[in-house]
């Protein structure tokens, strides 16, 4: 196994030594306690003003976290609650400083809104825009310097961001990389204008300097934006490229798995030493007698029910969107910190977005950014904007849906050269889902101080305890130092902390990455190239390990046609990454139930088989386990809408239109195949499936209409149909065999 050691260097001589020996403490303990499963990094003091952190190659068990978590032997310095990429960066920073840290979190890791984001690692360009739109109001003739104190407020968190992104992407190749992303300009005037400012009206004419700004504001360190002519749009993504545009401005932004992203921020944290643990949630905060201030909290393993106390000379909350819901927990009577908002996601076909090009549209119907990305082999287009309050379940509105759907046929029906275009239908929707996103606000700011995309970091005076919300996917490890820094200062660990290194520290997997590595994957174990990019940019250097298991070490064994998810990748994650849950493992260690939620339903009970295997479970927790991840895959939206297999039906008409999902006015080859699936008749294979609509399809036009439907329907109590039948209430004698039936009631 290759194993590559990493020296991080810091200019602060101020600390290094405490860090150093804390650093080696910690790696003795873990060395101590995890059953023989860790393998720690040399410490050794380099030349003043430097020196190495301590690194695990290899992960203490979820088993031996527990052990040490809840031994009541240790006083942590800081422990996280939460962890998504803030709390888990946050332990990150904690634990590279040299401070003894602890993380916990209720699920798995990232498993709220950090899984459920556009994947993009970007720099904030709406934020420029709206920044100068707030600027230029008239409003602000009477308040000219607060106009320019918040304008210059937003640049500096957009400037932070290009930071940021530059950061994540140059540390972490084998898990982000730069996607070039085309604005469609199709006048050059645009009315109404962009954000509601007659200003904007003229963007189409300024956009390619806009962009080189923005290029700019990253020191011109991603891909230089360019103008691209319809003519090489038509060959790069005729699926996009239009004949009304006169121009495509093209930008780029990072793109990544969130949801793989946030696990090995974790599990780096892991490897510095940090005590990491998913499944552990806190239920209560325990108090000092004395003080008054909270001296840990109280902790329930959520795989086991079994409760313990964890005492931590710091506590932060880093809930994400759900921080409220700690501080509640903390204190009944707390003012909200965090307003919610809502953003749809649907994921279709890859042909939608061919060729690793995506598009921006800076104007919607309702002024909100539209992408089409290429990601993981589909097409993401998101997101849409919606208050509510904060809730765990993925489930979208279908009318969000609809209006992705709605923005993506603008472009699509006039797509490709002559404009013929590309018709989406509702069947296209391999998956959906809806996410929350945390707007910041600090309770303990004056009245009226405004809720804030950038973050909040505030500290209970009563509790001692600090929480941080708001902010956003690409500003985490900034987040991170910053409350860490606070809780440093607050809570008296300078003496023992050692400085922020978190800018040079590559996440799990990045020590030696090369890009060659998905080559020498093939050569090695015989994989295809497919699959040894799919691993090379899941596991980094660790890539080897997932096969090594094998006897053979050659090829790997998939999991899904058509996937490049591997079985043994199922082992590797339970065995040394900590994974528990099949839910988990359909939805965030491999993405198919965001990438395809009939796809995860599918493959649910073989992966349950092969954790089962390697986890030991029962005959009774395999079924519980599958029931919970069918609920789970169930809230997804996929290519049947949920609210037509919820609704009832009191004609023939109504079971027609539930079959004609696309709303075309006939019933298509796949959506026969999907209702008969959905409404829990599938066909035994495609075979069968393909006969049965030839036999529907008397005229032999590739389609079913409503009559055709109907003599089908009548043939259908002379035959076995008693599921059919029990999921529409009917039946066949009352309604009848042909134009009888219209209108008939069901039984």
């Amino acid at each position: 196994m290759l194993r590559i050691g990493r020296t991080l260097k810091s200019k602060y001589a101020a600390g290094a030594s405490a860090a150093a020996a804390t650093g080696a403490a910690i790696g003795a303990i873990y060395l101590a306690s995890s059953d023989g499963d860790v393998e720690t990094a040399r410490v050794e003091c380099e030349a003043p003003g430097s020196y190495s952190i301590p690194r695990m190659s290899r992960i203490p068990s979820r088993a031996s976290q527990i052990s040490v978590l809840s031994s009541g032997e240790r006083v942590f310095d800081v422990l996280v609650i939460g962890g998504g990429a803030t709390g888990a960066g946050a332990a990150l920073d904690a634990a590279t400083r040299g401070l003894d840290t602890a993380l916990i979190e209720r699920g798995d890791f990232g498993n709220e809104t950090s899984s459920r984001s556009t994947k993009l690692i970007w720099a904030g360009i709406r934020y420029i825009a709206t920044a100068t739109s707030s600027l230029l109001r008239l409003k602000n003739v009477t308040r000219p310097v607060e106009a320019v104190k918040d304008f210059a407020s937003e640049f500096r968190m957009v400037g932070n961001c290009h930071k940021e992104r530059r950061l994540l992407l140059e540390n972490n190749p084998h898990l982000t990389n730069w996607v070039p992303i085309a604005v469609p300009v199709d006048s050059w005037i645009s009315w109404p204008p962009p954000f509601d400012h007659p200003l904007f009206s003229i963007a189409p004419m300024v956009l390619p300097l806009v962009f080189k700004f923005y290029d700019g504001m990253s020191g011109f360190t991603c891909p230089p934006s360019h103008v691209m002519g319809k003519s090489r749009a038509d060959r790069k993504f005729p699926q996009l490229a239009t004949e009304d545009a006169n121009y495509y401005s093209v930008f780029y932004e990072g793109s990544h798995n969130d949801a793989r992203t946030a696990t090995y921020i974790a599990l780096t944290a892991a490897e510095h030493g940090a005590c990491v643990t998913n499944y552990t949630e806190m239920v209560d905060v325990l108090y000092d007698d004395a003080t008054g201030k909270a001296a840990g909290v109280r902790v329930k393993d959520n795989l086991t029910g079994k409760a313990f106390d964890v005492r931590a000379k710091s506590i932060v909350f880093a809930g994400g969107p759900f921080t409220d819901h700690l501080r509640k927990i903390e204190d009944p009577s707390c003012k909200p910190a965090v307003a919610a908002a809502a953003g749809t996601h649907i994921v279709l076909p890859g042909y939608y977005c061919a060729r690793g090009v995506g598009m921006l549209d800076i104007n919607t119907s309702d002024g909100r950014f539209l992408f089409f990305l290429p990601w993981q082999g589909k097409t993401l287009v998101g997101t849409t904007d919606r208050k509510g309050p904060v809730v765990s379940s993925h489930g979208p509105p279908e009318e969000e849906i609809q209006w992705l759907l709605n923005e993506c046929k603008k472009y699509l029906a006039h797509a490709g050269h002559g404009g013929d275009g590309l018709k989406i239908r509702r069947t296209d929707v391999l998956s959906a889902w809806q996410g929350f996103r945390p707007l910041a606000s600090d309770p303990n700011a004056p009245p009226g101080a405004p809720v804030s995309r950038d973050h909040v970091i505030s500290q209970n005076p009563e509790t001692g305890i600090t929480f941080v919300t708001g902010g956003k996917w690409t500003t985490y490890r900034e987040m991170a130092k910053d409350v860490i820094d606070r809780v440093v200062e607050s809570h008296g660990l300078s003496d023992k902390a050692g400085p922020c290194v978190t800018e040079s520290v590559r996440l799990r997997g990045g020590e030696g990455y090369t890009r060659n590595l998905p080559i020498q994957l093939v050569q090695r174990f015989g994989v295809t190239t497919e699959v040894a990019e799919h691993l090379a940019r899941t596991y980094g250097t660790h890539a080897g390990d997932v096969l090594e298991a094998r006897k053979d070490n050659r090829g790997g064994r998939l999991l899904l046609e058509g996937y490049p998810y591997l079985e043994e990748e199922v082992s590797y994650a339970c065995k040394r990454e900590m994974a528990t849950s099949l839910t988990d493992m359909l939805t965030l260690r491999t993405r198919l139930a965001y990438l395809d939620s009939d796809a995860a339903a599918t493959i649910a009970p073989k992966v349950a088989d092969l954790m089962g295997r390697a986890l030991g479970w029962s005959k009774k927790q395999k079924k519980e386990e599958l029931r919970r991840a069918s609920e789970v895959i169930g809230s997804f939206g996929g290519p049947v809408p949920k609210t037509r297999r919820e609704e009832s039906f009191q004609t023939i008409e109504d079971v027609f239109r539930s079959f004609d999902v696309n709303e075309s006015g006939y019933i298509g080859y796949d959506e026969l195949k999907l209702c008969m699936k959905h409404f829990g008749a599938p066909f035994q294979s495609e075979e069968d499936a393909l006969a049965a609509f030839n036999s529907i399809d008397k005229k032999g036009d590739g389609k079913i209409d409503f009559d055709e439907f109907m003599l089908w329907w009548g043939r259908l109590r002379r035959r076995e149909t008693s599921t059919l039948s029990d999921i529409y209430r009917i039946s066949s004698d009352k309604l009848g065999s042909g134009s009888d039936s219209r209108g008939a009631a069901f039984g």
